[in-house]
């Protein structure tokens, strides 16, 4: 750093030196520090390895990431907060980790997805985590993976339900899916939707849906929607009050136990 001496301060920039003044009055010039890292530096130099295999897992994930939101895309649309497709980008990132052959960089969802872990770790995730199924539904579903089926037994729709203050019907549905996540191929089938007035009394809930083409994965999803009447219509709350949680995956055709996961 050079010193400055002039009957006057010099401040700005010439070319490749800035001149300084500091607070006490000194004047300083100093050559500019290159700053930044080309695109060549960043391909060749190793010690940027780490952060290119973090790169290219990420944007594997992400991609991965699509289909996944996709399988039961009619539940996500009336249900799901701004953080969704973030969360299934993290999600898919933990199965990745799972993968137990390829080394970091070449890590894949597939191989991750081939664990046990990997298929565990996708139970539970919800697409809007202001109403996780857990505080919204308060007794425990019943699923039955041979025949696809949810009940809720002896519900009662005001006690057992956190009810949005303005709702006066629920929907109840149920989605499965087989996902093929090593083509990036899947087919959703939904069961009816169940229309239920807050004051209903106890009765039993069965949702079955149709048997979705293809046996990679079945992964089943239980939509709760919240209606408010308005004179004659029925009109769905924002997608902010509602539910739609993963609530089971297993592996058909033959049905194995140890391939059957439930939150």
């Amino acid at each position: 750093m050079a010193k400055v001496i002039a009957p006057f301060l010099i401040s700005g920039t010439i070319d490749d030196i800035n001149f300084v003044v500091t607070a006490n009055g000194e004047n300083y010039a100093r050559a500019k520090g290159q700053t930044g890292v080309t695109s060549k530096q960043f391909k060749n130099n190793p010690i940027f390895d780490r952060i290119r295999d973090q790169g290219h897992e990420f944007g594997h994930c992400a991609r991965k990431a699509v289909f996944f939101r996709q399988l039961a895309a009619s539940f996500n649309k009336q249900a799901k907060d701004g953080s969704f497709a973030g969360r299934a980008n993290k999600l898919l990132f933990e199965i990745l980790q799972e993968d137990p052959t390829n080394s970091q960089g070449k890590r894949t969802v597939t191989a991750g997805m081939k664990t046990g872990n990997g298929k565990e770790a996708l139970l539970g995730f919800e697409s809007n985590k202001l109403r996780p199924l857990h505080s919204v539904l308060k007794i425990k579903e019943q699923y039955n993976p041979s025949d696809r089926t949810v009940k809720l037994i002896d519900f009662i729709a005001k006690q057992h339900l956190e009810w949005p203050e303005e709702a006066t019907q629920v929907i109840l549905s149920t989605a499965t899916a087989n996902w093929d996540f090593e083509n990036d191929v899947f087919n959703t089938c939904y069961s009816i939707e169940l229309i239920i007035n807050k004051e209903a009394e106890k009765q039993n809930i069965t949702l079955t849906t149709a048997l979705p083409v293809g046996n990679e994965l079945h992964l089943t999803f239980l939509f709760i929607g919240f209606l408010k009447q308005d004179r004659k219509k029925q009109i769905l709350l924002h997608r902010k009050n509602n539910t739609a949680t993963l609530i089971a995956c297993h592996t058909p055709y033959p049905l194995i136990t140890d391939h059957f996961f439930q939150i």
